[in-house]
């Protein structure tokens, strides 16, 4: 498989070169139409309990195992929301943050998309 992930050309790779599309930007493309992830699962490393996770990207986290007692959702990492749910998967924006509590490590596995 020459192009597992779907990356974005960097701000210097220009469109084109007079009417040819450069292959950065076809490949890019061709990407999201056959709807290549933009990256690999990631496992996390978590710190001791609260453990807060910030996305890099859009994307999802799995969390499974370990026990926890909250799981709670914030868009700025101020006000946190209860998910009310203490595994299964949750959906996060770029910069989402994602606070897990618990007394034995649970399993987290980022997922961008």
């Amino acid at each position: 498989m020459a192009n597992q992930f779907n990356k974005l050309p960097n701000f210097t790779t220009p469109l084109s070169d007079g009417k040819v599309t450069l292959k950065e930007w076809y490949f890019f493309w061709a990407g999201l139409f056959r709807g290549l992830p933009p990256g690999n699962v990631e496992p996390l490393t978590l710190d001791p309990s609260p453990f807060i996770f910030s996305a890099p990207a859009k994307g999802f986290v799995l969390l499974s195992g370990g026990t926890v007692s909250a799981v709670a959702f914030s868009r700025d990492g101020v006000t946190y929301y209860a998910t009310g749910e203490t595994a299964g998967q949750f959906t996060l924006s770029a910069q989402d943050f994602l606070r897990v509590t618990y007394s034995v490590a649970p399993t987290m596995t980022f997922v961008p998309t």
